[in-house]
């Protein structure tokens, strides 16, 4: 018999009957409320034997009396359970469970950047990295007096070699502004790197007013350092700079920034099968939770029945292609009736100056050709533009490898016409795509498909199905749609991009009932951080109203807004735009990562497309189920915030639209909306989508 999972683990201990040291300190700096409590604390724990105390705001919070406090005070103490209905108290209880965690599980874990990495673990090594598994796991206490802790298996990376040996390989690689992390301490701290200084260990710091040297002498005097030992200065996030010994840092790994050529090591160790998961996932989570003394729990809490879900498995849906035909997947659709929406596109080629030998254009060209058949034969006439011809003459052979590629393109974009498809070898699009990207989209609003001359990628019909995909919804073409309607008239997609400190909103909008997109739109607002600002929200409502309009002379009865993370945005000021006009709204929250796995266990452990557990209007959603080589499954949570539509309505569009990827045959996870909202906001943080885009029926950024 199925048993259904969640990796989340509720106590039978409810929140209230847990006791709190609750302590109110003075507020000496308002602007400084989120810091001065861990300086503090940081007091506290060396005064009172290093016990488990936690900060909120101008809160402090223990399971025991903090007895010894030195020259610091406090304003009030209670010992009490929390109040629920504050959620400072309630962020107090889950931090403060969270840290007895942390020294309950030593000396077995360490804390590394927020997860417990088990000692006896040894990493793996691939290609210069180490790879780490570490536990993720966090807590949520809510105003119903439940306390749940969820978990997963993840993995952390760190670069083999120290900052001073990177420097002395190849010194270039190590430049301002770059991460870096203390891979000696155990909190592993992460810092910005400014410089090397320009002194020694033996020198006196001008910041430290004497030596590292001395420095270590009073904090650590077993350790022996080199009096020439080379001294880097680094930035914290409060930017203060620190001076440290530049064999104590790493440059910081994650997974986003781990070199294209070595992620197929890395992934070949990281994307466990489900059964590899959960088996080494599930015992060792509940061990580690199931020691603290003030809680207890129920093995079988796990299970998403007796966690209150209601567990189902959605459909499916058909997808329409061209000539009348539906299919279940995009590939056989293609095969079977072409794509939806029929026509001509036009595309110019750019090749690179580089592939000028015999072989290497006669390759071109067989793929040019098999590019214009297979369109063909979807419905798409590919119309070649002349207006490049003997361009490739006029460019240097190592452009896409320049140094200076970005001036060496800026005439180059006015040379082309309709979807560009860039033909170059790998070595040129790694050294060149941003470049391309930015001077061709982001500056003379040109869109751009680029292809790796390989024969991996020639002789593929999936790539080849894939590039023509590209240039389709490039050209504003429409390559499949949705068999049965969906629920809302129309769906908006909300991300706002957050990357090198800059905030800016994306938006796609998919108008209609069948999925099909008609306009996006990547908005020039730069907001101030997670929230969407009024004034933005405002334009996004009145753009949907009128791109919806446009398309179907009259309003739509019912819109659904689809928010990448979580709802900062005031949704009295839709209700007053959309009110008046008697069109309803939902409000629903697309999260990605949420640090739960949910998994059926039989002979052993699988997943299952399209399985889901709601409650009331919030579930998990499993929209994909990749082979055991790929990895497992990541749900999505979803939330609705508003409660005009049914949950499982919002749910069944939400599974709906993650098959609307018309870009690719590749079927992905996440809903359209909010997939396409994050590339467009991402392209647009970097400067790769023009402001002022004509290109409002396309999508430039896939």
């Amino acid at each position: 018999m199925n048993q259904y999972y969640l990796t989340e683990w509720r106590a039978l201990t409810k929140a209230t009957d847990v006791t709190l040291h609750l302590y109110t300190v003075p507020l000496q700096d308002p602007s400084s409320r989120h810091t001065q409590g861990g300086k503090l604390i940081f007091q506290l724990n060396k005064l009172n034997n290093f016990q488990p105390i936690v900060f909120f705001d101008q809160y402090i919070a223990s399971f025991e009396e903090i007895k010894q406090w030195g020259n610091e005070t406090f304003l009030q103490y209670e010992a009490r359970p929390i109040n629920l209905s504050r959620n400072v108290e309630r962020t107090l209880l889950e931090r403060l469970l969270k840290k007895q965690l942390e020294r309950l599980g030593h000396p077995q874990y360490m804390m590394n950047r927020g997860k417990f990495r088990s000692k006896q673990a040894y990493p793996q090594s691939r290609s210069g990295l180490l790879i780490y598994p570490a536990l993720d796991l966090n807590v949520n206490v809510y105003e119903t007096d439940d306390i749940v802790f969820g978990f997963d298996l993840t993995h952390q990376f760190e670069y083999r070699e120290n900052l001073l040996q990177q420097l002395k390989r190849e010194p270039k690689s190590v430049s301002a502004g770059m991460r870096v992390i203390d891979s000696t301490h155990p909190k592993s701290y992460e810092y910005e790197f400014v410089e090397v200084a320009p002194y020694r260990a033996s020198e006196v710091s001008p910041i430290l007013k004497c030596s590292i040297i001395d420095y270590f002498a009073k904090k650590d005097p077993k350790r022996v350092i080199a009096p020439d030992a080379l001294v880097v200065h680094v930035k914290d996030r409060n930017n203060h700079i620190l001076p440290y010994l530049a064999e104590q840092l790493k440059q910081s790994c994650s997974f986003e920034t781990i070199p294209a050529k070595q992620l197929g090591a890395v992934n070949r160790i990281i994307k466990l099968s489900p059964d590899a998961r959960m088996s080494k996932l599930m015992p060792e989570a509940l061990d580690l939770i199931g020691r603290l003394p003030m809680l207890q729990f129920e093995r079988k809490d796990v299970r998403a029945a007796r966690l209150g879900y209601t567990i189902k498995t959605l459909q499916s849906p058909r997808l329409r292609f061209g000539k009348g035909r539906t299919a279940s997947y995009a590939k056989g659709g293609l095969n079977q009736g072409g794509v939806f929406e029929t026509g001509e596109a036009t595309v110019s080629f750019f090749v690179d100056p580089k592939l000028r030998d015999r072989q290497k254009l006669q390759q071109v060209l067989d793929f040019i050709k098999k590019l214009k058949t297979t369109s063909e034969r979807f419905g798409v006439t590919l119309n070649v533009s002349n207006k490049p011809k003997g361009l490739s003459q006029t460019l240097s052979a190592d452009l896409l490898q320049a140094e200076d590629v970005m001036f060496q393109l800026k005439n180059v974009p006015k040379h082309f016409e309709g979807v560009v498809v860039v033909i170059a070898e790998e070595a040129s699009l790694n050294h060149s795509y941003q470049a391309i990207k930015r001077e061709f989209g982001g500056k003379h609003d040109v869109v751009t498909q680029c292809v790796e001359l390989h024969d991996r990628v020639l002789n593929s019909e999936d790539t080849l199905y894939n590039i023509l995909l590209g240039v389709y919804v490039k050209a504003g073409l429409q390559p499949w749609v949705l068999g049965e309607p969906l629920h809302s008239d129309c769906f908006v997609g909300l991300d706002v991009s957050h990357e090198n400190g800059k905030h800016a909103s994306g938006i796609i909008q998919i108008i209609g009932k069948d999925g099909a997109m008609i306009k996006q739109k990547s908005l020039s607002t730069s907001e101030a951080g997670e929230k969407i600002s009024a004034e933005t929200m405002r334009e996004i409502v009145y753009d949907t109203l009128h791109a919806f309009e446009e398309q179907y002379d009259h309003a739509p009865m019912h819109i659904t807004f689809h928010r990448d993370g979580f709802c900062r945005e005031d949704l009295a000021l839709i209700d007053s735009l959309l009110s008046p006009r008697g069109i309803q709204f939902d409000y629903v929250e697309i999260l990605k990562n949420v640090n739960r796995r949910m998994a059926i266990h039989e002979e052993g452990w699988k997943t299952s497309q399209g399985l889901s557990y709601t409650k009331e209007r919030m579930g998990y959603l499993l929209s994909t189920n990749p082979p055991v080589r790929v990895g497992m499954a990541k749900p999505l949570k979803v939330v609705q915030q508003t409660s005009v539509l049914k949950f499982e309505d919002i749910l069944s569009d939400v599974y709906r639209l993650s098959f609307m990827h018309v870009h690719s045959l590749l079927k992905t996870r996440l809903p359209i909306t909010t997939h396409y909202a994050d590339l467009s906001s991402t392209f647009h943080n970097r400067g790769l989508i023009n402001a002022n885009t004509q290109h409002e029926e396309a999508l430039p950024f896939v």
